[in-house]
């Protein structure tokens, strides 16, 4: 579980009114980190929501590509060299006449006193100086990071309600207002299923229009943050972390709205109609990554700015599920669920639950065994090992406690050895199987490719088989106890399934003789199979 937490931050500074709109231009500094710090885990998801937000900016938000840079894993040193530039490009701007804005986004960790680059801090009070220190007309600041709504604490908060339902009349070119989407003390999270920070993807989908109410092709910064904040709220209601609950401070001046962004001048949309009620996801494809996940009420249509290419649209309510195409070229597309694939709802799945819970696997080792006493007293009897290699087949289903840890449970059957003795007539054979059941936990990191470890444990039951010279078998049970440990990869190659690599050393003392001899049958194996999740 990521530990995140966002912090809006807006400062207006005063400007000449006599300046033109045509006179307007736009500069962002966008930085992605999931560095982790001393004591922190890697983030999964950082760096992609820093992509999303440039291109959002440059595609919707009026900022030319050129004047949107993008930083991955600096140090503190890089970021404020990047401000300082910064500061002169705003500044040579300003003395030309023209009105600047500046956009600055973050994601990564941080704790209450700075953001956390990797293994240094930047305080966050320092980051404040440097960039109100920045000659912009309009300064828009979004700090996506753990317990970074302190960055309000210099000046102070006023209560969310007071923003959502006061401010509005208050907005104009001058002032300061910092919005963090939860406390200077609780914790953000991120989603593998939404491939984001819940914060940050559904700011960004109310950026490409959804948040847009009054339907004028303009997103103002009372509309972005009335829907994300609501957004994140119950995404993150039925998390095991909690609620993040968004703060404000405000100190503005004036009338006027602030727009954000301009999803009426994209070159695409993919609309839902009015008359459509429901849960909408809208995936790009083939990565299958969520570019919206929203509820939709009926009675508006909702449009989602994209870019040109092909998407998926579910549209799920209470018994149904309609899977639709959409290919959006240089046109809009509007959303026929009459045209869709219609399905019936078996399972209903909850939102805001962080991804998929259950996870399944199955696996195909090949390994040797393990040479005992009674191996040997087959040798010393006459007996020779048939085969090269012995085989070990495994299923698994584990549930998803948090990020890192799974728990459940496996079966499995370890075989595939034979000794024989050549006698007169047909050779004696004897060969056993060892069938496996158990609990089994895993500890796993990473993003599409996961490291994991995993320990096993449970019952055996072996199987014996005797064949004589005249063709005759019989067979004997043999109960015991078994343990295993793996070490692996999985690749998740699309979102619900993978491929997984693991080396696997299981331990199983089930079978035995007449005179004491005991054998543990379990095997060292390197094994492939294939995961699925949801």
């Amino acid at each position: 579980m990521r530990p995140l937490l966002i912090a809006l931050f807006l400062v207006l500074i005063a400007a000449p009114a006599a300046a033109r709109a045509d006179d307007d231009i736009g500069y962002a500094l966008v930085v992605g980190s999931n560095a982790p710090g001393p004591g922190q885990a890697e983030l999964a998801w950082a760096e992609d929501d820093a992509a999303e937000v440039a291109e959002v900016l440059r595609d919707l938000g009026g900022y030319p590509r050129a004047n949107v840079r993008v930083l991955i894993r600096p140090t503190p040193a890089a970021l404020l060299a990047a401000i300082t530039a910064l500061e002169r490009d705003v500044a040579a701007e300003a003395a030309a006449g023209r009105r600047v804005k500046l956009f600055f986004y973050y994601s990564g960790h941080a704790r209450a006193s700075g953001l956390s680059l990797g293994r240094d801090e930047l305080a966050l009070a320092e980051l404040r100086s440097r960039l109100l220190a920045v000659p912009a007309t309009l300064t828009v600041v979004v700090l996506d990071a753990c317990q970074s709504g302190a960055f309000s604490r210099t000046k102070g908060a006023e209560p969310a309600a007071d923003f959502s339902f006061n401010s509005k009349a208050r907005l104009d070119a001058s002032g300061v207002a910092v919005l963090a989407s939860s406390t200077g003390s609780e914790l953000s999270q991120e989603s593998d299923f939404l491939r984001s920070s819940y914060f940050t993807h559904h700011l960004l989908v109310g950026l490409r229009g959804a948040a847009d109410d009054n339907r004028d092709g303009r997103v103002s910064l009372d509309e972005a943050y009335r829907y994300t904040y609501h957004q994140t709220l119950v995404a993150t209601a039925a998390t095991a972390v909690g609620s993040q609950h968004v703060s404000v401070e405000v100190d503005l001046k004036g009338q006027g709205e602030i727009p954000l962004s301009f999803p009426d001048k994209a070159t695409t949309t993919i609309t839902v109609p009015a008359d459509v009620a429901g849960q909408v996801l809208i995936e790009r494809l083939p990565a299958r990554a969520v570019v919206a996940e929203v509820h939709k009420a009926r009675g508006a249509a909702l449009a989602i700015a994209v870019a040109p290419g092909t998407y998926q649209v579910l549209v799920r309510d209470d018994v149904t599920l309609w899977r639709c195409s959409a290919a959006p070229g240089r046109r809009p597309v509007t959303v026929d669920l009459g045209a869709c694939t219609r399905e019936g709802l078996v399972v209903t799945t909850r939102k805001g639950g962080g991804g998929p819970v259950w996870q399944a696997s199955l696996v195909l080792g090949v390994g040797g065994g393990r040479a005992d006493g009674y191996v040997q007293r087959l040798e010393d009897f006459g007996y020779h090992r048939q085969g090269l290699g012995n085989l070990q087949l495994g299923a698994e289903l584990v549930k998803r406690v948090n990020r890192h840890v799974l728990v459940g449970g496996e079966v499995g059957v370890l075989g595939g050895d034979e000794w024989q003795r050549a006698t007169e007539l047909e050779p004696l054979a004897i060969g056993w199987n060892t069938y496996t059941l158990g609990a089994v936990g895993r500890v796993e990191t990473g993003g599409r490719l996961r490291a994991y470890g995993q320990l096993g444990a449970g019952l055996a039951l072996g199987r014996t088989t005797f064949r004589d010279s005249m063709n005759v078998t019989s067979g004997e049970l043999h109960p015991g106890v078994y343990g295993a440990a793996a070490v692996g990869l999985d690749w998740w190659f699309a979102r619900r399934w993978g491929l997984t690599l693991r080396v696997t050393g299981s331990y199983a003392p089930a079978i035995d003789n007449l005179i004491g001899d005991q054998h543990d049958s379990g095997l060292v194996t390197v094994g492939v199979g294939a995961i699925g999740r949801r």
